[in-house]
């Protein structure tokens, strides 16, 4: 049922946004593991190549294979002023199991041909708060004319008033071939204030679509 909502918002997001936002590639992955399986999408981009207006869409569910009470996913829809180079002010809005919150954050974001970052603090905003930091790092130069290696490290530290509430580290390597990236995917898992880790590992596919 959960999954089925998500594919319908995603679906909805790109119709809503076609006509309004120049096209560009859509990052998509697919992570196949030995506990549970998530999707990821991310859409980023400023309303005109003049503008310092842009909008940011960051979509993540986990799908457990065997208890579907752990089943979980995060959209961000955040509208952004990119006041100085590469740093922005977003505000918008978090939709989880938990339902709706507006929040308000940071990003700085560095996107080159073979390097790509983004440090991004944000707070939820609500009677008792809860604050997060996500950090992305992704390099992948150029191994020959044809294959890329592929390396990104997706982090994200969630806590409130009692401490940490959710944290990850998601590591992917491989390979980049034709525009399509593939290889070995770890994922560590934190949960609550005395946190032990959860790993999931397992084989991971991405494609930039538009």
């Amino acid at each position: 049922m959960i999954i089925r909502k998500i594919k319908w918002l995603i679906l909805l997001f790109l119709l809503l946004n076609a006509n309004g936002i120049n096209a560009q590639p859509i990052p998509v992955e697919l992570a196949i593991g030995h506990q549970y399986g998530s999707v990821n999408l991310v859409f980023n981009r400023n309303f005109s190549s003049k503008s310092r207006l842009g909008f940011f869409h960051m979509n993540t569910v986990q799908f457990y294979y065997k208890d579907e009470n752990k089943n979980s996913f995060l959209l961000q829809d955040l509208l952004y002023v990119e006041f100085i180079k590469n740093l922005r002010v977003a505000s918008g809005v978090v939709y989880s199991k938990g339902g709706f919150n507006p929040t308000a954050g940071l990003q700085y974001i560095y996107s080159g041909q073979k390097f790509m970052v983004l440090i991004a603090p944000r707070v939820n905003i609500e009677n008792d708060p809860s604050y997060d930091v996500m950090t992305i790092l992704q390099y992948k130069p150029a191994i020959n004319d044809r294959i890329k290696l592929f390396t990104r490290i997706q982090a994200l530290n969630l806590f409130g008033s009692d401490g940490n509430i959710k944290s990850y580290q998601w590591m992917r390597l491989g390979l980049e071939i034709k525009g399509i990236q593939f290889g070995i995917a770890a994922n560590l898992d934190e949960y609550g204030p005395n946190p032990t880790v959860e790993t999931n590992f397992g084989l991971f596919i991405r494609k930039e679509i538009f």
